[in-house]
């Protein structure tokens, strides 16, 4: 199948060293408030107001997504199911109904119903190639200081200069339980060659490794995400979609190359299912508990 590179909108600034302009697929996406470093199986809590775009799915398993736009969230294809899907957006503490931090509190999540899964035409669970999804959204969300998407270059590839990315997550601690509080991995990109122990790697892939911290199950599906300086701004960009790793959380983790698959996500986004095989559910539901 022939993919055909499309931009949906154009967001044009200037890169700090002098370079030509960037796009972003959504001018909207969000600047992040600092988020420090901190690490998931070892249990230390993210930023709380740092990743708007973190999206919890939730079907008879679960996984970590973002939103890219107002009815799109980007996942890995292996975080597909056929059983009744939500998107939870907003969230942070999925054990109380509104976080709260030493400055006060943030609205109430949300889960929105996925309309449609959409696997990339050549994901394969094999060898873990092309895992990298959408979820359409039943309804299109509003964007606010809690609920924004991420940023993601359509026209330049910044891979090759990125050194450190955070990853973020409710997945599996080091005490091999789920975490409540959304959790955050500072790793080291590092080259292809040093997570080959894994299988078959090539340019659609990320190799990362973290020396104190790293991905482990239920983060599939997470943003890897870097922070850039475009034209004097910090800009915090997805690279990658955490994919899979070793068996015990180790060190080095594999990501899905956002940068390799822009052209699809652009064209799924531009296409904009109308319609879909899956059960049309309600809208939206509060997030409750018990």
């Amino acid at each position: 199948m022939k993919i055909v590179a499309v931009v949906i909108t154009l967001f044009f600034l200037t890169l700090g060293d002098g370079q030509s302009s960037v796009s972003f697929l959504e001018p909207k996406c969000a600047i992040s408030n600092s988020n420090s470093a901190s690490f998931i199986p070892n249990g230390q809590v993210a930023n709380m107001l740092a990743n708007p775009w973190m999206v919890l799915i939730r079907h008879n398993s679960y996984c970590g997504g973002s939103l890219i736009t107002n009815n799109f969230v980007l996942t890995a294809a292996h975080c597909r199911s056929n059983s009744p899907t939500v998107a939870f957006l907003g969230e942070f503490d999925t054990a109380t109904l509104f976080d709260c931090s030493a400055t006060g509190c943030k609205p109430s999540a949300y889960g929105v119903h996925v309309h449609a899964q959409i696997s990339h035409p050549s994901y394969s669970s094999f060898g873990h190639q092309n895992d990298i999804a959408l979820f359409r959204l039943a309804r299109s969300v509003q964007y606010t200081d809690y609920v924004r998407p991420i940023c993601l270059l359509t026209n330049v590839d910044l891979l090759p200069q990125i050194r450190t990315f955070t990853a973020t997550g409710w997945g599996k601690t080091a005490y091999s339980l789920e975490s409540n509080k959304l959790l955050a991995a500072t790793l080291m990109h590092v080259d292809r060659s040093f997570c080959s122990i894994y299988g078959s790697m090539d340019s659609s892939k990320i190799c990362a490794k973290g020396f104190f911290s790293n991905t482990c199950y239920g983060d599939s599906g997470g943003p890897l995400m870097a922070t850039v300086n475009i034209n004097g701004v910090n800009q915090v960009i997805q690279a990658g979609v955490t994919s899979y790793g070793h068996r015990e959380c180790g060190q080095l983790s594999v990501f899905t190359n956002v940068a390799h698959h822009i052209n699809w996500i652009a064209y799924v986004v531009q296409q904009d299912i109308q319609r879909s095989t899956y059960n049309f559910y309600p809208n939206w539901y509060p997030y409750t508990y018990g």
